[in-house]
């Protein structure tokens, strides 16, 4: 398949060109025009088949590397078929999926049933990401590890398991194991705040009638996220030195949804104090976009953890991505049903969709001249790719899957939520509009973005 006519992204720049897709495989690009150029492409095309672009923009497909599939027990919030179609009519390729399932995956039965009920039941490529078994137990721990996954996840507000990782000598535990199997370990990093202070804020949103997503915010605190995440570094500097590791088997750790200025420089600062530390992170397109001032047709589809931040936090972690700073997008895509979300406040449960607002959003952004398309590309594709060893994915290149996005600019139109495949049809994004459209997606050449598609994705495993 040749598809011809098109805007290239490439290396940092936009070329006129064609794509020849053999077998799946980038097989040749040619930024040119000349006709003794293509006619080389098309004796080299395998199927015969070619696309006209029309002068549209190809891009690599999207790795969104945190998102919550569901499925299991949670079928009426979403299943892998549900969660993956909204991903690949958004452009994003490849998914990684958490493990606050039901039951959670975190013993090897689990993780191998979890594992099976995607296989034929994904329209994009998808891999996992562990919960630590009980016990912090390193011979369950290594059998999951052999299966492939591509971490551990840790939730210090809501353990999947019996362990407590406030505690410093349970995180000096997994961080020997991240650094013995050099396996990353994805934080949600979040201190509780004490029952007092709970009461305390309780109590000024009932007198001064706050606005509930500033409740919600106040309840989970900038501090709190950003002294969680001190304390982690604090124990991966101490257990280096300590265990006197060589840079090669320091541990790997990710944090997850930083959402905050104070988070953000934290980890900035750990990360210029040592080039050989293995620390990433990812910031979620809905903290990039939105601050708790937004006003909603139900306010609990803002509620999220961690909250919506003050409108000075949005701004910041914008600005950082428009300087090309912020190293990974992640959309912690998290999908509850309308039900749930019309509980009262405290009952209704934090999460909302992110597949199809992301690409949609962000790609507005950056054909209306407010975020160079380079630091997206970088934060959304090829970042992820090379943190996580993806070896052919997340750059058009010859050799690499032929995971492409091809997008257009349109006349601005609002979204419309009824359109998302996801099951979760709500979002905090409901009154915003775009100028993006999504026109074709591609999965190792194979378009799948259009309806009675067979899901094609594959299980992906770590390498190391």
């Amino acid at each position: 398949m040749i598809l011809k006519n098109a805007r290239v992204y490439s290396d940092g720049l936009i070329h006129n060109g064609a794509i020849l897709i053999n077998n799946g495989i980038i097989s040749q690009i040619k930024f040119t025009s000349k006709a003794e150029e293509f006619k080389e492409l098309t004796e080299k095309n395998q199927d015969g088949k070619e696309i006209d672009c029309q002068n549209k923009l190809i891009l690599p497909g999207i790795i969104d590397i945190h998102s919550h599939l569901r499925d299991m027990g949670q079928k009426e919030k979403e299943t892998f078929l549900t969660g993956t179609m909204a991903a690949a009519f958004s452009g994003i390729t490849t998914i990684f999926n958490m493990p606050n399932t039901k039951p959670p995956a975190i013993t090897e039965k689990q993780v191998k049933s979890w594992i099976r009920e995607a296989e034929k039941n994904i329209y994009v490529d998808v891999g996992f990401i562990a919960g630590v078994p009980n016990e912090i137990n390193e011979a369950e721990i290594e059998k999951i590890i052999n299966l492939g996954i591509f971490g551990f996840k840790i939730y210090p507000l809501s353990p999947l398991n019996d362990i407590d990782w406030n505690n410093g000598v349970n995180i000096q535990k997994i961080l020997i194991i991240s650094s013995k199997y050099q396996v990353p370990i994805f934080i949600h990093a979040a201190f509780p705040i004490s029952d007092f202070e709970r009461e305390q804020i309780t109590e000024e949103f009932k007198i001064q009638k706050i606005p509930i997503l500033e409740f919600h915010n106040r309840l989970n605190p900038v501090k709190t996220e950003e002294e969680y995440i001190s304390f982690i570094i604090e124990s991966y500097k101490k257990l280096i030195i300590e265990e006197e590791f060589n840079p090669k088997k320091y541990p790997i750790i990710h944090f997850c949804h930083v959402s905050c200025i104070e988070s953000y420089l934290t980890i900035q600062r750990a990360l210029k104090s040592d080039d050989d530390l293995k620390i990433s992170y990812e910031v979620t397109p809905h903290h990039l976009l939105l601050s708790n001032n937004l006003t909603l047709t139900n306010v609990n589809y803002g509620k999220v953890l961690p909250p919506l931040r003050k409108l000075e936090h949005q701004k910041f972690l914008f600005n950082e991505l428009k300087e090309g700073k912020i190293e990974i997008i992640g959309t912690d895509h998290a999908p509850h049903t309308i039900e749930e979300k019309s509980l009262e406040y405290l009952k209704a449960p934090s999460g909302f969709p992110g597949f199809e607002t992301y690409p949609l959003l962000i790609l507005d952004k950056i054909f209306n001249f407010e975020l160079p398309l380079e630091n997206f590309v970088k934060a959304s594709s090829e970042n992820p790719a090379k943190k996580f060893n993806l070896k052919s994915k997340g750059f058009i290149k010859e050799g690499y899957d032929a995971d492409l996005l091809i997008v257009d600019k349109v006349p601005k139109y609002q979204l419309n939520l009824n359109n998302f495949r996801t099951k979760a049809k709500f979002s905090p994004f409901e009154n915003f509009k775009t100028s993006v459209q999504i026109w074709k997606v591609f999965l190792r050449g194979i378009e799948i973005n259009y309806n009675n598609i067979n899901p094609n994705g594959k299980i992906i495993y770590r390498k190391l």
